[in-house]
């Protein structure tokens, strides 16, 4: 009897640990850009670089992939109506709704983390009010933010220069985006007063900023040292980093889900690849493997 109780509990174990093992093993999934079809199409692969599939299948472009927090639809750019707008698929149904509708291009998207807004870039048409009157602003690129949902858009950045890549903080509450305010493209972040600062304040090219996921870092793209490296920025401290320190451009910044990986682009073996690094520049990987381009990877993240 005892014996039998003993091999239940054995048997009980095992099949708990390779359950856990099973967990362990499945693998994570990266949305990227790609040119390898001829035009611009948005392909899904395994964190490893395996199980490549073609999710949009369309002669117009269809690239800038982006998450939403729960991982279940995948926003992305398209001319397939003719102008530039943001999609989204859903993942499971494979259906694919336009989001934005026209008045110049929409593009770049990004979610909120409640899964609710869209960020994105677009040159419509905005007004300033001023002592003399209102002033009509065309073509300025900035970044502008609506429901997931639909309706109307609002103008999310300052009528300053031009402000594009922008990325919403885990907690909501800040943007980072590159603007050229200051006639060069600097990082700034947006609170939620309004109040926009600096954070890099320097004559190079600083761009692509992206939130760690739990908020307290930057990774961005710059060429100050040169060439264009990939920088991590502590918020806390200011100190930046460059953690890829490669003579080949490097670019295109995106955090894994638990913060311990950056994907990034780089063109070090010739052409531009999409690579996998650890959160401090270690252990460089090769994911893609094509004489097309590879750009704008995300991570997915786990589905909820």
């Amino acid at each position: 009897m005892k014996r039998s109780i003993f091999l239940r509990i054995i048997l009980l174990l095992s099949m708990l640990l390779l359950s856990a093992c099973n967990v362990q093993k499945e693998k994570g999934q990266i949305a990227f850009e790609t040119y390898r079809d001829g035009n611009a199409e948005v392909y899904l692969m395994d964190e490893d670089g395996g199980n490549l599939v073609n999710l949009t299948k369309n002669p117009a472009y269809d690239g800038m992939p982006a998450w939403s927090p729960n991982g279940k639809l995948l926003a992305f750019t398209s001319e397939r109506d003719g102008n530039p707008d943001v999609h989204i698929i859903d993942m499971e149904s494979g259906e694919i709704n336009r989001l934005t509708n026209g008045g110049g291009f929409n593009v770049d998207p990004a979610w909120s983390p409640d899964g609710s807004k869209m960020l994105f870039l677009s040159n419509r048409t905005y007004y300033i009010p001023g002592k003399g009157g209102t002033t009509e602003v065309t073509a300025n690129p900035k970044l502008w933010s609506m429901d997931v949902e639909g309706g109307k858009a609002k103008r999310m950045t300052s009528e300053l220069g031009l402000d594009m890549y922008g990325d919403w903080s885990p907690d909501g509450d800040r943007i980072v985006f590159m603007s050229t305010r200051d006639g060069d493209e600097e990082i700034y972040m947006r609170h939620a007063s309004g109040d926009e600062e600096n954070l890099t304040k320097n004559p190079a090219r600083d761009t692509n900023p992206v939130f760690s996921p739990d908020g307290k870092k930057v990774a961005f793209m710059s060429d100050r040292d040169g060439n264009l490296e990939i920088y991590v920025m502590d918020l806390d401290t200011g100190e930046v980093s460059n953690i890829t320190n490669n003579p080949a451009d490097d670019g295109d910044p995106a955090w894994s889900p638990d913060g311990k990986k950056i994907l990034f682009i780089s063109d070090r073996d010739g052409n531009t690849e999409i690579y996998v690094m650890d959160a401090n520049g270690s252990n460089v990987k090769r994911l893609t493997h094509n004489p097309a381009d590879d750009i704008h990877p995300q991570w997915r993240p786990p589905t909820k």
